[in-house]
Parts: C-alpha cells; structure tokens; sequence
C-alpha cells in the first residue's frame, strides 16, 4: 500500500548519508493508519508513549556503545525498531535494525556511528509525529 505524504514533515530528506534512500518519507501515514484501525484517538496514544519511552530507549542504546555492551545494544535497538514499525517509521527502522545486527554480532565498531544517524532520524520520526497529530487529530 503507497503512502500518501501530504505533509513535508513526512518526506523529509534522509541524514547524513545513510543506507537509506532520500526519498522513503519520514513516516508512513497508510501503515500508521492501517495500523491503528484508522483508529485517530488510539493513534494518538500510541505516539504519546512512544515519544515518553523513546528518550530512555535512545539513552539505553548510547550507553550499551559506550559500554561496549552488544547485548544491551542489540536488545534496545530491537524494541526501539518495533516501536518505530508502528508508525511506518521505515528510515530509523532500517537504522534500528542495523545496530540490532550490529549487537547481535557483537560489532560496535560503527555502533556509535550508527547511533548518531539513529537519534537524528528518530527526531525527524517524532517531529513527523508531532506535526501529524496537530493536523489530524483534534
């Protein structure tokens, strides 16, 4: 199903060169929809735990690198990619799913490479997300 992207905050560009192509849109508005049983109020508190949980999930994975902690890594970099599969999020996704690997195979050497490119696309997702529920949702 093809996303519609009627708003700019959900086709912004990737960052910082990554894997990612520029024009796979920040958030997929049909997944998040489809998701939620077009379901707006629901929706809306979805995003609201996703963006008080999303903070810590990013702390965890900063110190797991830091820690040189794979398992940590991996660990957090999954349940920050499922949370992100719920709004079409597909770029901080494939992010996500990087650093999983990356743990998962106990190889951090790019992790905090990897890391930083995951916060920015993660702020796009959640400025995206923001900017959507100001739009959509009364």
């Amino acid at each position: 199903m093809a996303a519609r992207n009627d708003s700019s905050s959900l086709a912004a560009p990737a960052a910082g060169g990554g894997s990612a192509p520029a024009t796979v849109p920040v958030l997929d508005r049909a997944a998040m929809l489809e998701i939620v049983e077009q379901d707006l109020e629901l929706l809306r508190e979805l995003v609201e735990i996703f963006l008080a949980e999303c903070p810590g999930l990013l702390a965890q994975i900063r110190s797991g690198v830091q820690d040189k902690n794979a398992e940590h890594v991996e660990r957090s970099a999954h349940t920050l990619k499922g949370a992100l599969m719920n709004f079409g999020a597909q770029r901080a996704c494939e992010v996500a799913r990087q650093l999983e690997i990356r743990g998962r195979e106990a190889r951090l050497d790019d992790a905090a490479q990897l890391a930083s490119q995951l916060e920015s696309e993660v702020a796009q997702a959640c400025q995206a997300l923001s900017d959507y529920l100001r739009e959509a949702v009364p």
